[in-house]
């Protein structure tokens, strides 16, 4: 068999198992508060000079236990949503 379709099929193994991965909930993401949606933004550092320079702006996220779908769940959620009352910890 040349090597080709050995790699071949090893690569299009290594997909399955990353696709099945994501299905179950095993796929790393961005944190993101789970109700309003806000995560971090990115801009400019502007120094006096005003050279610039790229930055990120976090959102302030807390990982509360709330009830999804009558389960409680371990979600982010930004502060603004727990103090505005959207969303109620368990």
């Amino acid at each position: 068999m040349p090597p080709s379709l050995i790699y071949g099929n090893l690569y299009k193994y290594d997909l399955a198992l990353i696709d099945k991965a994501k299905h179950e909930g095993g796929e790393k993401m961005a944190k993101e508060c789970f109700v309003t949606g806000r995560k971090a933004r990115s801009g400019n550092n502007r120094s006096h000079a005003n050279n610039k320079s790229k930055r990120r702006f976090a959102a302030n996220l807390q990982k509360v236990r709330i009830m999804v779908d009558g389960k409680p769940k371990k979600v982010w959620v930004s502060a603004r949503a727990l103090k505005s009352g959207k969303v109620e910890r368990v």
